[in-house]
């Protein structure tokens, strides 16, 4: 929580080109690194003392890296060579426990030296960055100062343009690097899956190569995962918090806190309620390609909600609308409020919430939901292009320019967001019932259902608690007939 927040809050300060990439590229490192501890415990979690200090180890070289996070990038006080060093370090420290693992457990050698392989090529190129000149620091520009808008737009594009000019070498190295990092790792799952797939001499010393693939605990992934997208979400609430002065009076602060907790509920809704229940069969279980699609997709909704997050705590004290007057914040929150909205601040927040939404459909997109016996209201792809067709106004709002000011940018997005949350839900719903249920209606009480299915079937759509799920049973063809009323 403190990554996020700490990356977040500094976007916003100076929301240009620069930043952003020094937001991308921070945080993909610090994500990499929660990755791996998350893999090595899904793999051989021990639980003992030994993998307890590995992780705090671990955790410890995180930390480090954050404390050089914002100097990143930054002139002649540039921490990027102190941060690839605390990377490189929970890194190589990872590929020493893979050869420990492959000398002592030859089953799984051919991953493990696969990984130690992707972790030193990418170590190669992270130190080969580290040797070029630093990238100029931006001018801050201040967003009270008297200057026209133009002129800091200018300085700004400008400044971006140098910077990949002067250093394109460094960006260049620094994004295979982390290309090398984050997708390296799924060149060894191709050969295995050739190699168990293609009985030819290529396939074949694949197969003697990678002898058994180590299995992942599939719910400890999801569990971590959904504990990660929850910091995410709840960094978006801590961020819309401010301090009004003593008088008690309602005016656009408050609403715009409103609109921006709304937010967050909705996307909190569709991502564990919507998205996130009835799965049939989940992505990690469907096909490796789906697995793939939900892991990337979920550094996607992280990386680009925090942005979009950390650019509505800049919108929620921005005084450019009715009934926002700047003596109502406290004098730290005054200092962080601006009387327009920059364009850099506009695509942070817009951008941001539409890559969010879009992620989310493909995290929908990977898993096989369960579909009511009497079908949907609307079909999952249908109920998918709506969420496009909101992700597409997102990315075009910041064309609206100071046409929107902050309090009309907010209520818009916050009604998109509730429209798409709404057309989910109504969707989901069976067309044989209501989207409303009566509660006095003894036929919504009680309802029977029939199944065909064999024992097996039967014994399969138990759930732990004794309960059956009919949906599943409906599925089967032929023999038993069960009926039981709820």
């Amino acid at each position: 929580m403190g990554i996020i927040a700490i990356n977040g809050d500094h976007a916003l300060e100076d929301p240009t080109g620069l930043e952003l990439l020094r937001f991308v590229v921070t945080f993909l490192m610090s994500w990499k690194i929660w990755a791996d501890v998350q893999q090595i415990i899904s793999w051989f979690e021990t639980n003992d003392i030994v993998q307890r200090i590995q992780i705090l180890f671990l955790i410890a070289l995180l930390l480090g890296l954050t404390t050089n996070m914002l100097q990143t990038f930054h002139g002649e006080q540039d921490s990027f060579t102190q941060l690839v060093t605390f990377y490189l370090a929970a890194r190589l420290f990872g590929a020493i426990y893979c050869a420990m693992v492959a000398f002592w457990v030859p089953l799984v050698k051919g991953m493990m030296i696969s990984n130690v392989i992707n972790v030193l090529v990418g170590a190669a190129l992270w130190i080969a960055s580290t040797h070029f000149p630093p990238i100029p620091a931006t001018p801050h520009i201040e967003h009270r100062a008297t200057e026209p808008a133009e002129p800091a737009a200018a300085t700004e594009q400008e400044h971006s343009g140098g910077l990949v000019a002067q250093n394109p070498a460094r960006l260049t190295l620094i994004f295979i690097a982390l290309g090398v990092d984050l997708f390296g790792s799924s060149i060894p799952v191709i050969m295995f899956r050739y190699g168990r797939s293609h009985n030819t001499p290529t396939g074949q010393r694949f197969n003697r190569f990678f002898e058994f693939f180590p299995a992942i605990n599939i719910e400890h992934k999801v569990e971590r995962t959904n504990m990660f997208i929850t910091l995410v979400l709840g960094y978006s609430v801590v961020a819309m918090i401010y301090q009004n002065t003593g008088a008690f009076v309602l005016n656009a602060f408050l609403g715009k806190a409103f609109l921006g907790l709304t937010q967050t509920f909705v996307f909190n809704w569709l991502y564990f309620e919507v998205d996130g229940s009835n799965i049939r069969t989940h992505a990690i279980r469907w096909r490796v390609q789906t697995a793939a699609l939900w892991q990337n997709a979920h550094l996607i909704f992280a990386l680009s909600y925090i942005l979009a997050a950390a650019a509505m705590c800049k919108l929620l004290v921005v005084t450019d609308c009715a009934n926002a007057p700047l003596s109502a914040l406290t004098p730290f929150y005054q200092h962080r409020s601006d009387d327009h909205i920059t364009e850099g601040l506009r695509l942070y927040y817009c951008i941001g919430l539409g890559l969010a939404l879009f992620s989310m459909g493909l995290i929908s997109i990977s898993h096989q939901h369960r579909v009511p016996l009497g079908m949907c209201k609307f079909s999952k792809h249908i109920r998918l292009a709506n969420r496009l067709l909101v992700c597409i106004i997102f990315f075009t709002l910041p064309a609206a320019g100071d046409r929107l000011n902050s309090l009309s940018l907010l209520s818009i997005t916050t009604a998109l967001s509730a429209w798409t949350l709404f057309f989910e839900l109504y969707g989901k719903t069976c067309k044989t019932q209501p989207f409303f249920m009566g509660g006095g209606d003894e036929k919504a009480e009680r309802r029977e259902y029939t199944a065909n299915c064999t024992q097996k079937r039967l014994d399969d759509a138990r759930k732990e608690d004794g309960e059956i799920d009919f949906v599943e049973l409906g599925r089967a063809e032929k023999t038993a007939v069960v009926t039981a009323t709820s």
